[in-house]
């Protein structure tokens, strides 16, 4: 049996393992990053496209990942209009008038996951590359796995970062909340004959959530957060008849529009852990949260757990030589759990009012996005709540 050991092991190699993976790096802390053998050679296009918040912009530039984004791939949000069925009703962000550059950037998954790759090609670490543990065992200053292959590996920490689904969430027995929310997301890109410069749009309907995010001069990236109990009427449209209900749906200030790629649905659930860690283990990204995406702040809460992470590495280097050290780890389950809780709530909340068909509701939606509009007080506040 072959023994390797490292300081802090990483499981799942996503985006989010990366970015951790990297943090690690600089404060010279040993690492072992644990990802499947099997990787399909052929894998298709990832279509899912994420808005960027500026604060964590700022950090992936900081930290040289966006050396490796193009500019031509990246495009920016100077402004969300927010709006209903209703006639003269909507709320308007501009990035202007809050006095930022901008108040997101979009890009595709794809492009964010190479230049993570090509990020954590220029540093160290160890890889280890298996679809099987046997055994995962939490020893007093350690944490013993053996592999299908009966390799042991011992750490003094278990990031898991492995999604919703997480192995290690399972074998720390960290319990879970699960709330479906009766949605699936419908996700497509389309053409539009007028050019969005730079605006984004969330149209609160009937039948559920529909949000556009500019990528290209004329195309967007859409997400229809799409009640269940219509899923299968949608399901059964050929493209044709798809696109026309669609055009009706947006309406004509985006002029005439195509389908760019096929449609693909994604269940929508929310899950919030009791503990965000446990004895030796600490959990980041999905496997810490998941939650609406109504907000579009998914990956940006999964990098604020790694900014937050890599703040309490660089104000607490007493605990470099063990960070599986509960004092450690509390301090990072203290400081996030606000973040977390507060936006699946706030998201969680306004997913379940605005699905709700009523005229009362209908009314107050309508009457609420009206007055936020022509306060320009609450308007600063909830754009800074969202460019962190």
């Amino acid at each position: 049996m072959n023994e390797k050991s490292s300081d802090v092991l990483i499981t799942g190699s996503g985006i989010i393992g990366m970015a951790a993976l990297m943090i690690l790096e600089k404060h010279a802390i040993k690492t072992s990053l644990l990802s499947l053998s099997k990787i399909s050679k052929n894998k298709t296009p990832d279509p899912r496209f994420y808005a960027i918040s500026p604060g964590v912009k700022k950090w992936l530039e900081e930290n040289g990942v966006f050396n490796f984004i193009s500019q031509e791939s990246v495009t920016p949000i100077n402004k969300i209009v927010v709006y209903s069925n209703q006639e003269n009703t909507s709320l308007t962000f501009d990035a202007y008038d809050a006095g930022i550059n901008e108040l997101a950037c979009i890009i595709n998954h794809d492009d964010l996951e190479k230049a993570f790759i090509n990020r954590i090609s220029k540093i160290t670490y160890h890889e280890i590359k298996t679809d099987n543990i046997e055994s995962f065992k939490v020893e007093m200053d350690h944490i013993n796995l053996v592999d299908a292959k009966g390799n042991k590996y011992q750490f003094k920490l278990v990031i898991g970062a492995d999604g919703s689904n997480s192995w290690v969430r399972s074998q720390a027995t960290i319990e879970v909340k699960n709330k479906k929310f009766n949605q699936t997301a419908l996700v497509f890109n389309i053409k539009s004959s007028k050019a969005h410069q730079g605006c984004a749009y969330q149209k609160f309907m009937c039948d559920g959530i529909l949000a556009l995010l500019p990528i290209h001069t004329h195309d967007f990236s859409v997400v229809y957060s799409l009640n269940d109990n219509i899923l299968d009427n949608y399901r059964s449209l050929d493209d044709e008849i798809f696109l026309l209900k669609l055009k009706k749906d947006l309406g004509e200030m985006f002029g005439d529009i195509n389908l760019l790629t096929k449609r693909e649905y994604y269940p929508l659930s929310m899950k919030i852990n009791e503990s965000l860690i446990s004895d030796r283990v600490i959990l980041i990204g999905d496997a810490a949260h998941q939650l609406h995406p109504l907000a579009g702040q998914g990956l940006n809460l999964g990098f604020r757990d790694v900014i937050e992470f890599d703040e309490l590495l660089v104000s607490h280097k007493k605990y470099h030589h063990d960070l599986g050290l509960k004092q450690f780890l509390k301090k990072y389950n203290r400081h996030r759990k606000p973040d977390i809780l507060s936006l699946s709530y706030l998201t969680d909340h306004l997913s379940r009012l605005f699905s709700t068909q009523s005229y009362f509701v209908d009314f107050l939606m309508n009457f609420g996005l009206n007055k936020i509009n022509q306060n320009h007080l609450i308007k600063k506040i909830l754009i800074e709540k969202a460019v962190r």
